[in-house]
């Protein structure tokens, strides 16, 4: 997963872009009661979009995704990402919502033609889960976006030469190896569908 994982990108050296576009995927739809965001791994992904809207490094932010994030009706993935950035003091006049993707590809393609349609021209930053960021940039550029990558929600550490490190089981590496698996096989689908 080490290496798998785009690099980290220092906070210090991301310039100011129009536009932040972050893929869903990463909160819970079906925990109740609804009157507050579930995130689960990956929570990264819009967390440092905060972080980097408050830095001043984003003036825009489009949050993709629909009801295949979901699994309580009519509850769209990208619409809980606004509430928490909302929640956080972002303007809602700041955030666009793509509701209608369900899958990485469809990310890119609805993200595209908002970008084409209301952001032509612009800058933009790519921001999605580390282990993520190949497929969904493979995606992105398909569409003819030019954009940079943050690159975020990492599932490793810094490599250490501790011996509980290299000799010690552990249960998480399971859930690692089938997230960097589900990818491969993603990666493969999607070039085999023209998608990437």
């Amino acid at each position: 997963m080490l290496w798998w994982e785009v690099p980290p990108v220092p906070m210090s050296e991301v310039p100011v872009y129009d536009v932040g576009i972050v893929f869903s995927g990463i909160s819970k739809g079906s925990k109740m009661p609804d009157d507050r965001v579930y995130f689960e791994g990956g929570a990264d992904r819009i967390t440092h979009t905060l972080q980097l809207y408050n830095e001043g490094k984003l003036k825009h932010i489009i949050v993709s995704g629909g009801l295949g994030f979901q699994q309580r009706s009519m509850s769209i993935a990208a619409e809980r990402l606004k509430s928490f950035l909302t929640m956080a003091g972002v303007p809602d006049s700041v955030i666009t919502v793509e509701p209608d993707a369900v899958n990485t590809y469809e990310n890119a393609v609805k993200s595209a033609e908002i970008l084409n349609r209301d952001f032509p021209e612009g800058k933009y930053l790519l921001i999605t889960s580390a282990f993520h960021m190949k497929r969904s940039a493979m995606c992105l550029a398909k569409q003819g976006v030019q954009f940079d990558q943050f690159p975020a929600g990492y599932m490793t550490d810094r490599p250490t030469m501790n011996f509980d490190d290299l000799f010690i089981p552990r249960g998480g590496a399971i859930s690692k190896w089938e997230s960097l698996v589900k990818e491969w096989v993603g990666i493969v689908t999607y070039k085999v569908m023209g998608y990437i």
